[in-house]
């Protein structure tokens, strides 16, 4: 037999319709598949066979449905392949590739198995037909492993269902829905498989030698591959610069600052092994001793990897940093990685992902004047210090060197101060004649020497002041007629008639001493010494060197903008800006064909202090802000699409609008501008969220500090621009993750999310109009609320690896918690600070022992805590520190499902399989009284008060109840509404507020007020599957929530607002898997997993009356009569029903086989069951779950991309309606054309 390139996984009933053909298509593609018995030949011994076709494999396709889940044969192929892909990367060989195909069992279904919802055709239980729950199968996989592997295998992308093939005979479509999917499948299959035959080309490539090849793990398939490459990210110094590396004493050790900073990123102590912080004033050397540092033989030999240099500065904040590490990304290669990073608007999540992008590779990292300012904590170093865990071995791991000049920063690493050189030593001497150009003789020649000794008085021994001196030096030297070495008496004169400090007593003259030699410089420039400056007039290089004022520190600005702002074409303003960088009064590169001008820090200090004893430098930031609306304007940059082809100026501008307009006082057009949809369209495009919600912010807190008390503001209507530029920055983050680079796309977005606060607001109703003129056409218009509102009540969201078991809330506002791991072995406690700082600590490896399995745990709010319970019922209290068991009581009798823990971390409450709830003192480990008991079902959750009085707990009885833990009874009735089991429940810390989480149904979170036993507000929804934790601050104004399934999300709540995320969504509350149309086009109808039908106002988006329910099963499919006023519907249970809409009656019950004589007598219209999917119409369409346009030269663009995959849609030619279903959710939409 050769060696299997594809396994085919699948239960029975799938291999005639799905299996076997797929088989036959790859096998003529020339795929060697394995099919069970179908593969083998006569001899072969079945075992044996499909154990070798598992274990070598490259590709294992897992066709999934309720009988694979049910069946140890499937279960046991999975389970190969999982185990085959964690070997493989531990070991660092390429893992074989998984495919799931969600035929009959879908994402949602995978992540929340419940056996005891599918039902074989005779009504049996398929789980207990095929012996799941024996004791035999249960020993070898139980019920929560089958679980895990089944969430696992959900986390691979994989081929969905999306036209809702079956393997019933009777469905007319099914033939075609069944060779689309197959079809899928096999594109899929064919596309990583040629994947992995040129990624084995390339293995071959990188044993010789050649770079390796990585492609970072998404959702979505990207078309092409980021290849890692190692770089040398980083500025060569000038020629002029003097630095020794390797300078050492007498004694061996270096005797130099940068010689020190280099032995300390080299070093391979424990201690320093995170890397080393260059400390000291500017102008000191510190930035060129890194950059000398970057292209160091030593170095580069050590970080394989490659060096990577970033810069920051005083004016960097947060949305800088996170620039700045995008560049280092996208500079090693990662292209697509580094977009990615782009969106993330937390920092912790930039720095999680660029660590996986750089994974085991020494690198060195470089962030150069680094500040605790504008959002950037003083904890900062540490934080990055992250990046230091990219290689493991201390001798082989990546390192970080920084440079600040902030006392505030709290370092990290060795520390090596720099100082100024001793004024008239060696290395100042060798630092100016250098710079100057001349003979290192010349300091001793008579006819300078006493220039010279003066010169380096005045500079102090600062190294920038030595260079601008030397720079200046060599200007003159290279115009001089006469006697070179003249030039130094020349230049002592220019510097002493600017300078304040008296040479013979210079003091400290850090700052005097660099002002002099700017002043000389542009006293050189200005002289009209080999320059044209006198004939222009009222030029002056003092003038355009003030304007410079308006740069950030550590920026650039392009050459192409400066000569705007100085008002000269190109090539003069390249001709200056090049004469003062021969003077050392800036920098000037070229970067792809465009010049650049930079300063450094403290040469920027002084043209700001220049600007401000003249014109001011509000007066600069104005002239700046009219040389940015030029051409276009400012909305004029929107225009465009995506985030290339924008050139060097535009994008400035761009970038810096917000520092430009504010600083010049522009703040009015500023708020104009941020109420704009197309800028923000703009923003979102650009990959600029962070920033601009930044500058929003920023902006709206100056704005209501300016503006007066709240009244004044709403009297004014300025509050009601404060409110809508809130609202704007909430849409547009997020919008992110459902926009590519189409406006027409995120102009959708951005509709949907705000159209529910028109009414009350006219800053949001002129922003909707804006969208409705500006949109390219054709676009798809909200009607109904199609994707999620912005300014509801969620307002932080995290996102962690697997389901989230366990969530609290700090007194500081700090979440914490804890999740397990797919297989249920290992438990991971997290914890993020109020200022996003993720921490994460992993308890043992495995707390298997036996039968015994992990099944709950909990956090005290210290961290320092933890209990977890087991399915034996035994309890174990961890300190959380020592990752040690400190007891173990065995104290329920059947599986705990839930513990708690009180604030004070005296007591813990634990809920069981055995319905009862259990008091623990935990100094002791003893039960506290006897069990409190009263609930009907399991208690699948606990929480405490803050003071250990009370207890609350949720079963899935679907009640909520409330203890006195002193008193052992009940407070009140039991709290209801919910309409699933009660996952998870918490309470305020005064225990007068509870919060509980529903099942797969629900997936809602409530807040109760324990004293009088009523839901405060309506039900907090917006988690895509079960909320499986909650918890509530200890005010009770904040609830946290988290998720399982394909969701695996912590959100935290506003409980005051009473505000929820999609009031209007109520309706289906699972799958929507069939949508169609009213002949006028007004009503449109759906069907759902949920066996109801709803009709709907194509107008308002809104439900038009109760469901329509008696359906059995599923909704397949349904149908409209041409005036909205019947309907029809058909489900899985085999029946067919026709409805009055206006009565909400049904009036005709049928079967299955009468489909088309119903809807022909009831709906007087054509087989219903021919959906818009069919075929293209005004070239508006699905594809691949979104809603495309296809554009003339047949490329597309992304119309629609909801929060959910688009599996069913219609379309109305004649009215322009467009209905989609996804997820629970029925869009309704308005062609635009």
């Amino acid at each position: 037999m050769h060696s299997t390139d594809v396994f085919i996984s699948h239960a029975g009933p799938d291999k005639l319709h799905i299996a076997y053909p797929l088989f036959e298509k790859l096998q003529a593609h020339g795929l060697n598949c394995f099919l069970d018995r179908m593969s083998m030949e006569p001899g072969d011994y079945e075992q044996d066979e499909m154990t070798k076709a598992m274990e070598s494999a490259k590709v294992g396709v897992f066709i999934l449905s309720p009988e694979f889940a049910a069946r140890k044969w499937t279960m046991r192929e999975l389970r190969c392949f999982l185990r085959r892909r964690s070997e493989a990367i531990r070991s660092g060989m390429r893992p074989p590739t998984l495919i799931p195909v969600f035929y009959r069992l879908s994402i949602p279904e995978c992540g929340e198995l419940e056996p005891t919802r599918y039902r074989d055709d005779a009504g049996n239980n398929i789980f207990e037909v095929e012996k799941f729950f024996s004791e035999e199968r249960q020993r070898e996989a139980s019920t929560d492993t089958v679980k895990g592997e089944l969430h696992e295998l959900a986390e691979f992308g994989g081929i969905v269902n999306e036209k809702g093939a079956t393997n019933r005979p009777g469905d007319p479509l099914g033939d075609g829905k069944r060779a689309y999917l197959v079809e899928q499948v096999f594109l899929g299959v064919k596309k990583k498989w040629e994947k992995h035959s040129s990624d084995a080309v390339r293995e071959v490539l990188n044993a010789s030698g050649q770079v390796e090849i990585r492609a970072a793990v998404t959702p979505i398939a990207r078309c092409t591959l980021d290849v890692f490459t190692p770089r040398i990210h980083a500025e060569h110094n000038p020629e002029e610069i003097y630095l020794q590396l390797n300078s050492r004493g007498i004694d061996g050790s270096p005797n130099t600052c940068e010689a020190r900073l280099k032995e300390a990123v080299l070093s391979t102590d424990r201690n320093t092994s995170i890397g080393a912080t260059a400390t000291g004033k500017g102008g000191v050397g510190k930035t060129c001793a890194l950059r000398a540092i970057a292209h160091d033989d030593d170095i580069k030999a050590q970080f394989s990897g490659g060096v990577y240099f970033m810069s920051l500065g005083k004016d960097a904040n947060v949305g800088r940093l996170i620039e700045e590490l995008c560049i280092a990304v996208k500079a090693s290669g990662g292209k697509q990685v580094a977009a990615e990073m782009r969106e993330q608007s937390e920092l912790s999540r930039v720095l999680t992902e660029m660590r996986a992008w750089f994974n085991t590779r020494v690198c060195l990292f470089i962030i150069d004047d680094v500040w605790a300012v504008n959002g950037i904590d003083a904890c900062i170093l540490r934080k990055l210090s992250i990046l230091a865990d990219t290689a493991g071995d201390s001798r082989e791991r990546s390192r970080l060197l920084y440079s600040t000049r902030d006392p505030e920063l709290k370092q990290v690493g060795k520390r090596v101060t720099f100082e100024p050189r001793e004024r008239e030593g060696r290395d100042s001497v060798h630092m100016l004649m250098l710079a100057s150009g001349a003979n290192p003789e010349e300091a001793n020649d008579p006819t300078c020497k006493k220039a010279v000794s003066e010169i380096l008085k005045l500079c102090a021994g600062l190294p920038l002041a030595l260079n601008v001196a030397g720079t200046g030096v060599r200007y003159m030297r290279d115009r001089w007629e006469g006697e070179k070495s003249q030039a130094w008496e020349a230049y002592l004169s220019k510097m002493e008639s600017r300078n304040t400090i008296r040479s013979e007593s210079p003091g400290d003259g850090y700052l005097l001493s660099l002002d002099a030699t700017l002043h000389a410089s542009l006293e050189i420039v200005e002289s009209g010494m080999g320059s044209d400056a006198e004939r222009l007039g009222q030029f002056s290089f003092r003038k355009i060197h003030r304007s410079l004022c308006v740069m950030k520190k550590q920026d650039r600005m392009p050459l192409s903008l400066v000569r705007d702002l100085w008002e000269m074409d190109y090539e003069s303003a390249e001709k200056y800006a090049i004469q003062m960088e021969r003077v050392g009064l800036v920098d000037l590169h070229y970067d792809k064909d465009c010049g650049w001008v930079r300063m450094h820090d403290l040469t920027h200090d002084f043209a700001v202090q220049e600007a401000q004893k003249e014109e001011s430098v509000t007066v600069w930031y104005k002239k700046l802000a009219d040389v940015c609306r030029q051409g276009r304007g400012l909305l004029g940059m929107t225009e465009s699409e995506g985030r290339e082809g924008k050139d060097a100026r535009e994008k400035y501008v761009f970038e810096n609008t917000y520092r430009v307009l504010k600083q010049g006082g522009c703040v009015e057009e500023l708020k104009n501008l941020f109420l704009s949809a197309r800028w923000v369209k703009a923003v979102i495009q650009r990959g600029s969220v962070w920033q601009y919600e930044e500058a929003v912010k920023d902006l709206n807190s100056f704005l209501r500090n300016t503006g007066g008390s709240e009244s004044l503001l709403r009297d004014t209507g300025e509050g009601d621009s404060v409110y809508a530029m809130g609202l704007m920055m909430r849409a547009a983050r997020l919008s992110v993750p459902f926009c590519g680079e189409s406006s027409a796309g995120i102009y959708f977005q951005l509709y949907g999310r705000i159209k529910h606060r028109a009414a009350e607001l006219c800053s949001v109703q002129r922003i909707l109009e804006e969208i409705e003129e500006h949109t390219p056409r054709p676009w798809l218009q909200p009607v109904s609320e199609c994707v999620g509102r912005a300014g509801g009540s969620l307002v932080e969201q995290i996102v962690l690896p697997n389901i989230v078991y366990e969530v609290g809330m700090d007194s500081t506002g700090g979440v914490y918690g804890h999740y397990l791991n797919p297989r249920r072995t290992r438990i991971t406690v997290f914890a993020q600070s109020p200022d996003k700082e993720t921490k994460m600590t992993e308890l043992g490896n495995d707390f298997e022992t036996g039968s015994r399995k992990l099944t709950c745990g909990c956090v005290s709010m210290s961290k320092r805590y933890a209990v977890i319970g087991y399915g034996d019922g035994t309890l174990q209290f961890w300190s959380v520190s020592e990752k040690k068991v400190l007891w173990s009581v065995c104290g329920h009798e059947s599986a705990v499902c839930s513990v708690a823990m009180s604030g004070d971390g005296k007591r813990a409450v634990s809920g069981s399989w055995d319905r009862s709830v259990r008091v623990w003192d935990v100094d002791t480990g003893l039960q506290i009284g006897d069990a409190l008991t009263g609930h009907t079902s399991v208690v699948a959750s606990v929480a405490m008060s803050g003071d250990g009085k009370r207890a609350v707990s949720g079963s899935w009885d679907e009640s909520v109840r409330v203890w006195d833990l002193d008193t052992g009874l009940r407070i009140g009735d039991a709290l209801t509404g919910h309409t699933d089991g009660v996952a998870s429940v918490g309470m305020s810390g005064d225990g007068k507020r509870a919060v509980s989480g529903s099942g797969s149904y629900d997936k809602s979170v409530r807040i109760w007020d324990v004293d009088t036993g009523l839901q405060i507000g309506d039900a907090l929804t917006g988690h895509a599957g079960c909320v499986t934790s909650v918890a509530m601050s200890g005010d009770g104004k904040c609830a946290v929530s988290g998720s399982g399934s394909y969701d695996k999300s912590v959100r935290v709540w506003d409980v005051d607002t009473g505000l929820q995320i999609g009031d209007a969504l109520t309706g289906h509350t699972d799958g929507v898997k069939s949508v169609a149309m009213s002949g006028d086009g007004k009503r449109a109808v759906s069907g759902s997993r949920d066996r109801s039908v709803r009709v709907w106002d194509v107008d308002t988006g809104l439900q038009i009356g109760d469901a329509l329910t008696g359906h059995a099963g599923c909704v397949t499919s349904v149908g409209m009569s041409g005036d909205g006023k019947r309907a029809v519907s058909r489900s899985s249970d085999g029946g067919v029903r026709a409805w009055d809409v206006e009565k909400g009656s049904t009036v005709h019950l049928g079967k299955l086989k009468d489909w088309r004589d119903i809807v022909e007598r009831f709906l007087n219209a054509e087989d219903v069951s021919r959906t818009g999917h069919r075929r293209k119409r005004r070239n508006v369409f699905e594809s691949g779950g979104k809603i495309v346009h296809e554009r003339e030269d047949g490329s597309e663009a992304v119309l629609v991309q909801l929060e959910s995959t688009v599996t069913w849609w219609e379309v109305d030619d004649n009215h322009g309606v467009f209905v989609a279903a996804a997820g629970n959710r029925v869009a309704i939409m308005k062609l635009v054309v």
